[in-house]
């Protein structure tokens, strides 16, 4: 009552700037904090890029204690997913298997049975990463009998889906497997889709493609189904190492003179096959001899 107003509006002052000081202290604690809860923060293990899952790789084999990547990827796959979700997570369940070997080991049959289930998604995309995982897991050799239950369905995708990414993928994967005997009657039937993709533009495909037959023409109840498939005209330009596009020459198979072979480059197995085989598709007679590496 006693108070006239400019001592109120002081006091108003004062109580202001304590208000206004008490503030910008608490700011300045709560910002520490955060720094210094940062600082000390790691980066989350479960995320997508290389650079994690190749620390993850680093991390396990440091402190010998599984990262819990892959298993949490593989369980993630049982959810719903959309078609993207489901082919960026089996991109990443690949790139795990390759660097987190002793937890991929760790997996199960019902693991590959899961994988296995993708190769009948409607998504070409999901069906290629699927089955880029699956030739991971073949590296594995508790694994490869129950991947190799899934070479039919593997070849009935190659032969009725044109699609190149998918194609290399699961090239790859029937060239890294044992293929069985009970497998070579769909091999029968397939046979025109492999001389097809052997002669298409891609020449990623065309190695696949010319290595899996490779292989199946030292079998000799194939080797006829081989032979008497339907070429291009241009077939054997295929195999002229001097012309640049031509599959020997891109991918360094060499045609030599007989009299002085040539090692095959490191890591590559030497196949030979008379060019009067290969020609006699087209009635077209060689006294040469092709030697293909792979």
């Amino acid at each position: 009552m006693g108070k006239s107003i400019p001592q109120y509006l002081g006091q108003l002052d004062i109580r202001k700037s304590v208000v206004s000081l008490a503030t910008g202290a608490g700011a300045i604690y709560l910002l520490y904090k955060a720094i210094k809860a940062g600082i000390k923060c790691k980066p989350p293990l479960c995320t997508n890029s290389p650079i994690c899952i190749a620390r993850l790789a680093v991390e396990r084999e440091r402190h010998g204690r599984d990262s819990g990547e892959l298993r949490r990827l593989l369980n993630s796959l049982e959810c719903k997913q959309d078609e993207y979700a489901k082919s960026m997570i089996l991109h990443s369940i690949t790139r795990c298997v390759y660097l987190l070997e002793a937890e991929a080991s760790a997996c199960t049959t019902d693991d590959i049975v899961l994988l296995g289930y993708m190769l009948d998604d409607k998504d070409n995309s999901v069906k290629t990463q699927a089955l880029n995982t699956l030739k991971a897991f073949s590296g594995i050799r508790k694994f490869r009998l129950k991947i190799q239950e899934h070479s039919i369905k593997v070849l009935e995708l190659i032969s009725t889906i044109w699609d190149t990414e998918l194609h290399i993928a699961g090239l790859r994967l029937l060239n890294n497997l044992p293929l069985p005997d009970y497998v070579h009657p769909q091999l029968r039937r397939v046979m025109p889709a492999l001389m097809e993709i052997l002669q298409s533009d891609y020449i990623l495909a065309q190695v696949q493609a010319v290595r899996l037959l490779s292989y199946l023409a030292q079998k000799n109840d194939l080797l006829y189904d081989i032979l008497n498939c339907q070429v291009h005209s241009n077939f054997l330009n295929l195999f002229q190492p001097t012309q640049p596009g031509s599959l020997l020459y891109e991918v360094g198979v060499q045609w030599r003179n007989l009299d002085s072979p040539q090692p095959p480059p490191p890591g590559f197995k030497r196949f030979s096959l008379s060019a009067s085989q290969v020609a006699g598709i087209t009635c077209i007679r060689h006294h040469t001899q092709l030697i293909l590496y792979f």
